[in-house]
């Protein structure tokens, strides 16, 4: 009775994982709460780990970033209780990738270098995905030719395992920090690589963010219809696999656009709706952004009283999430709102502050660099190489059936 209780379980695990990499969410979601209470029951603490983070992975898809945090924790409760190592290494992995999108670098580097620890102190190869991760945090901190190092380290990994969808991943990872060294040619080559890839193999989610990615690089250049046709694709299918947050960014994101284009009614219109999505789901960073966006744009027209409102909500939730880079953007705009004021000596106080932070920035990341060179990773000098989206967390370990 016990093998069949255990096959099931490991049946419906399994197909949590298969519809969670189809992006049918509320289905995966479904599978793994079937599998968990029979897990329990049979006291199977290899299959409970694995369904937790299965559960966290899902989450973190859907950017419930607290709920998938939770998860996590319980798997690597559940993992150290057994001392599984192995699997613990991919699930700090997730969980500093959590951390990461929720704006909390600082958690998130302490997580990545942890498994980064545990695989060198096991003798474990490194998981390309960890790698890709690093990049990611390099890219929030703006060391942008640190994080190609990284990228292009998960890179090699994966063509050497010929493993064509994460290699995907590094491609696009590679083509978005392309679009912020402004070598805008090579973005949209490597992006377009990926997307080739990501539609061979039905991968909707990464196929979209591969689309907003491609309006970001076409908002850079300047070429606004190519930018707010990928954007509105982009937007149709966040909606379509119900991935909440990607709607308010990518909402966010056009009303920057159409700031750009000085179409301030459709630009306030965009940040409005988005503002009221990140709201419903709490999404912190979203929140920030669409704030932050919605100050430049009543400064735009001198209304600093709104501007100030918005800039002080901003400012709070930075804070709070210790959002460096949030904090230096907001710190400038407060400055020119000074400025436009009369305050100059106020102005001047936010300006530094905007440099401060931004300071703030590059010593987290040159910790990162030296934790790093300690535990073997990186070498002590950073080859140039020739220039985030958050894809699938490692992926799981599939168990067979009984």
């Amino acid at each position: 009775m016990q093998d069949i209780k255990k096959g099931l379980a490991k049946a419906y695990l399994n197909s949590g994982y298969s519809c969670r990499l189809l992006s049918e969410f509320e289905a995966a979601i479904e599978y793994f709460d079937n599998a968990l209470p029979i897990f329990r029951q049979i006291n199977d603490n290899t299959g409970i780990s694995r369904t937790l983070n299965g559960i966290g992975n899902v989450h973190l898809n859907l950017s419930s970033f607290d709920k998938a945090i939770e998860f996590y924790d319980e798997s690597i409760y559940t993992l150290q209780s057994i001392g599984d190592l192995n699997f613990e290494t991919s699930v700090l992995s997730n969980r500093g990738l959590a951390f990461q999108q929720s704006g909390n670098l600082r958690a998130s580097l302490n997580n990545y270098l942890e498994s980064l620890s545990i695989s060198k102190s096991t003798g474990n190869p490194v998981h390309y995905s960890l790698f890709n991760n690093l990049g990611i945090v390099y890219h929030e901190t703006e060391s942008f030719y640190e994080s190609l190092m990284y990228f292009n380290e998960a890179l090699k990994k994966t063509m050497a395992e010929k493993n064509l969808i994460d290699e995907s991943f590094a491609l696009a990872n590679i083509g978005r920090t392309y679009i912020y060294t402004e070598d805008f040619s090579n973005a949209i080559t490597y992006l377009s690589e990926a997307m080739i890839i990501m539609k061979r193999y039905g991968n909707r989610q990464a196929e979209t963010q591969v689309y907003a990615n491609l309006g970001k690089a076409y908002m850079k250049m300047r070429c606004f219809p190519e930018a707010i046709k990928y954007y509105n694709r982009a937007l149709k299918y966040y909606k379509e696999i119900g991935d909440k947050s990607s709607v308010d960014h990518t909402l966010c994101e056009l009303g920057e656009l159409y700031f750009e284009l000085n179409d301030y009614r459709t630009s306030k219109q965009y940040f409005m709706d988005g503002l009221e999505v990140s709201e419903k789901i709490n999404d912190v960073m979203n929140i920030v952004r669409i704030n932050t966006g919605l100050a430049k744009l009543y400064l735009k027209f001198n209304d600093t009283e709104k501007a100030s409102g918005y800039l002080s909500i901003a400012e709070k939730l930075a804070e709070s999430a210790k959002s460096y880079k949030d904090l230096s953007k907001i710190s400038k705009i407060y400055s020119e709102y000074c400025r436009l004021e009369g305050n100059y000596r106020e102005a001047k106080k936010y300006m530094d502050k905007h440099y401060i932070y931004l300071e703030k920035l590059n010593n987290l990341a040159e910790a990162n660099k030296i934790q790093a060179m300690m535990l073997g990773h990186i070498k002590e000098k950073v080859s140039h190489v020739e220039p985030a989206y958050y894809f699938n967390p490692p992926k799981e370990k599939v168990l067979s059936k009984a």
